[in-house]
């Protein structure tokens, strides 16, 4: 029990980390509001054990009152922290109807809980104060294995609006709590699965917050930094590909006459576009103010003149409903080691590419005019 005790207590200083984390970003996303609560319900689950570790055995009636209450809360609110987890990936914004499948089972599970202290449903404490499992222990480790696995699906669903490094990894780093409620499950030893839980909500936030560093916040594609990195990690696996270069003309001139948020939704507009007709296989960077870039591997389904031409299908295709019009000069190279065509100098190339398209088109605007 003394190891209990121990775990629990070096697990709180994570969870104490990640709540400060939590708390430094919260102007920039009122989800970690979720975040933070997960990670104090899982503070008051060690907690619990610690009360339970340190109390049993102990002789009186108080000893074994207080005995029971801990488990029966901490039976009650163990399916919790996933559930709230849920809540800060996008859940929040579900129907009513819909999160019916999250409070039911949770409503469930705190109703079993206090019935388990005078039925044994869950668990038992017997005259000699000692904890023992009941019969349908594992219900309450089911409840939680089914938030995790809503966890899995949400984060195979979960779009770019909030930043996600890797699904598998984000995968595996919750597939840590199911494996240790496997086990707890599988054994009547102690198996420290809030330990786990503490150790996944420190990872998660982590990885998560480190991918920020990649993205655009405004328009939620690559940023210059990831583009660089890119460009280096592809040098390096001397692997061609077709560097595109998009500018969004007129930007300034929006911003000026029609506001900055006509603005920012002329570049979220954009970024969409060039997203939908370039990914999975492409990836998308916004490089400057108003310019933004795309690397496309070399395969036979990845034409760059045809993706080009695509993409000014989009573009004519938003525009039939869009009150002031997308216009972009492009233009792109294709790498090739063979005959001497960095990546560096295909992006050199395809930069100046675009800056001809530039001026063709304030050339032929001027003949219309």
């Amino acid at each position: 029990m003394q190891t209990v005790v121990i775990v629990n207590l070096f697990s709180i200083f994570p969870l104490l980390f990640t709540i400060y984390l939590a708390k430094r970003h919260l102007s920039g996303s009122r989800q970690n509001w979720y975040y933070i609560f997960a990670s104090i319900i899982t503070i008051i689950l060690l907690a619990v054990e610690i009360v339970g570790a340190l109390i049993s055995g102990k002789p009186g009636n108080a000893a074994l009152a207080v005995h029971y209450l801990s488990y029966a809360l901490g039976y009650a609110i163990t399916p919790l922290v996933p559930m709230i987890i849920l809540f800060y990936l996008g859940c929040s914004e579900w129907p009513f109807t819909k999160k019916l499948f999250l409070f039911i089972p949770l409503a469930c599970n705190v109703v079993n809980s206090i019935l388990s202290i005078q039925s044994g449903l869950y668990f038992t404490i017997l005259a000699t104060n000692v904890y023992q499992r009941g019969r349908y222990f594992w219900l309450v480790t089911a409840f939680s294995a089914y938030y995790y696995l809503w966890i899995l699906i949400r984060l195979l669903h979960i779009n770019k609006s909030r930043v996600v490094p890797s699904k598998i990894l984000m995968g595996s780093v919750y597939t840590l709590p199911i494996l240790s409620t496997a086990f707890q499950m599988a054994t009547r030893d102690e198996i420290f699965v809030f330990s786990t839980v503490a150790i996944a909500l420190l990872l998660y936030y982590l990885i998560v917050q480190e991918a920020q560093f990649d993205y655009d916040g405004q328009t939620k594609v690559y940023n210059r930094e990831a583009f660089e990195q890119e460009l280096l990690a592809r040098q390096y696996h001397e692997q061609d590909s077709a560097i595109f270069m998009f500018d969004v003309n007129n930007l300034k001139q929006t911003n000026d006459v029609w506001g900055h948020q006509e603005g920012d939704s002329l570049l979220a507009s954009v970024a969409q576009i060039l997203t939908s007709v370039f990914e999975p296989d492409g990836k998308v960077f916004r490089i400057g103010g108003d310019e933004f870039a795309v690397l496309l591997p070399l395969s036979k389904k990845a034409d760059p003149a045809a993706r080009q031409e695509q993409l000014l299908q989009s573009v004519a295709s938003a525009n039939e409903s869009r009150v002031h019009p997308i216009s972009i000069a492009y233009g792109f190279a294709i790498s090739n080691k063979e005959v001497g065509i960095s990546l560096r100098k295909a992006f050199n190339l395809a930069d100046e590419a675009m800056y001809r398209n530039k001026s063709e088109q304030r050339r032929m605007l001027r003949q219309q005019t």
